[in-house]
């Protein structure tokens, strides 16, 4: 198959799975881009004030944000509006304006999308430990509704940061989903540090691995690298960013001085000087208006927990992606160095966790040989399971491009 084609079917059935749908929001961000929405006094003191949009006809030097879900995507953005003056966008949120200068993703995990084609330049990789990201990931969909459309989502903005879900959804979710989360978490991170080598299999276009399709493994080496990063994006990471550490008020201000130290520099994009930097995260803090974790309503976020067996093998993924980025030609570079040092944070917390266990075990369910059968089909009920179902694929006018993934029968 030609390469024009691989691309026209992967944009059909991109354009089947979600209608883009231009919202018309109440609220838009002027757009000056002139004005500086900090206000830099000298000595070290500042003003904060609202970020703008970058103007439709501005060509500013473009960074991506990029995370597994709920890596602190919102806190890496109000810090980032906070330092420059500039609105950060979201990949597929704010359609009425244009993909450029500053854009947070999800990508490649399923929730997120390349909309920004070649309109940015340089890449930020955010973390935190996949023992929080999962279920703030979980809780983030359970306030837009499982939405398993992009223009569904639009309808539930409104409840974002607002409750957190019952626990018996969490538990679900979490025992059909964790063995697939904790390898996308992974491969999140080892996807923008090889410069795009992808997990997916070419015609699993939401990168999901559902069936017919499966998440690539070492015995499936080489993995193919995404042209995104080959032709449209530099995406190995100009630096690591920790949600623990930039959420930290000590270690805070010094992290955010990493992504300024980016995106100083860049053209068409200003940047507090540093001895403002302290001030600036601080006044962010106070005034930033978007809702946050502690605005949540619902059960503590330590009520959600996993298994034994599950954090077991969270630690084990924990010492896997420490060793690989400890060794070899990882060696002394310094994104690696970053990477290892919040694994071994990480796994101290991990650990420290099994052990409560371990020393009081909680009480062992009965056996139920349906259960997996039952989240089977709540995760269906919610729109997110069965994505590729072959009656659905049939109708997308691709079927004979794919039709080998599945048995006649079937």
């Amino acid at each position: 198959m030609s390469k024009y084609m691989r691309a026209t079917v992967y944009a059909l059935c991109l354009l089947s799975f979600s209608v883009v749908v231009i919202y018309n929001f109440s609220q838009v961000d002027s757009v000056n881009t002139k004005r500086k929405a900090y206000e830099y006094l000298g000595n070290g003191d500042c003003n904060w004030t609202d970020a703008l949009a970058f103007g439709p006809d501005s060509d500013p030097y473009g960074t991506l944000l990029a995370g597994y879900p709920a890596s602190g995507h919102r806190v890496a953005w109000q810090q980032t509006e906070g330092i420059t003056g500039n609105a950060v966008l979201d990949d597929f949120f704010r359609l009425d304006l244009p993909k450029i200068g500053l854009v947070k993703t999800q990508f490649p995990h399923y929730e997120g999308i390349w909309s920004y084609g070649d309109h940015l330049s340089q890449t930020i990789l955010l973390i935190r430990n996949p023992r929080w990201a999962m279920p703030s990931y979980h809780t983030l969909l359970s306030e837009i509704g499982y939405a398993h459309t992009w223009e569904l989502a639009y309808d539930e903005l409104p409840n974002v940061f607002s409750m957190r879900p019952p626990v018996e959804d969490w538990v679900k979710w979490r025992d059909y989903r964790f063995d697939d989360e904790i390898l996308l978490w992974g491969y999140h991170i080892d996807f923008y540090m090889s410069r795009g080598e992808k997990y997916w299999l070419t015609y699993d276009f939401e990168r999901n691995g559902q069936w017919p399709f499966r998440l690539l493994n070492e015995t499936d080496r080489p993995w193919n690298r995404d042209n995104n990063c080959i032709h449209n994006l530099d995406c190995y990471p100009k630096d690591v960013i920790s949600y623990e550490r930039l959420t930290d008020t000590v270690d805070g201000p010094n992290e955010l001085s990493k992504i300024a130290t980016v995106l100083r520099g860049a053209e068409g994009v200003s940047v507090i000087p540093e001895d403002a930097i302290d001030c600036i995260w601080h006044e962010t803090w106070i005034n930033t208006p978007a809702p946050n974790n502690d605005d949540r309503d619902g059960p503590a976020r330590e009520e959600y927990t996993f298994t034994v067996p599950q954090l077991e093998r969270m630690k084990s993924r924990l010492e896997e992606m420490k060793d690989k980025y400890s060794t070899g030609s990882w060696v002394g570079v310094s994104n690696a160095i970053a990477l290892v040092e919040n694994f071994e944070n990480y796994l101290v917390e991990v650990t420290a966790e099994l052990d409560g266990l371990y020393a009081n075990p909680p009480p062992t369910p009965a056996p139920d040989a349906g259960y997996k059968l039952e989240i089977q089909q709540w995760y269906n009920s919610k729109g997110k399971g069965n994505r590729y179902d072959k009656a659905k694929l049939q109708s997308w006018g691709v079927w004979d491009l794919i039709s080998g993934f599945f048995d006649e029968e079937e």
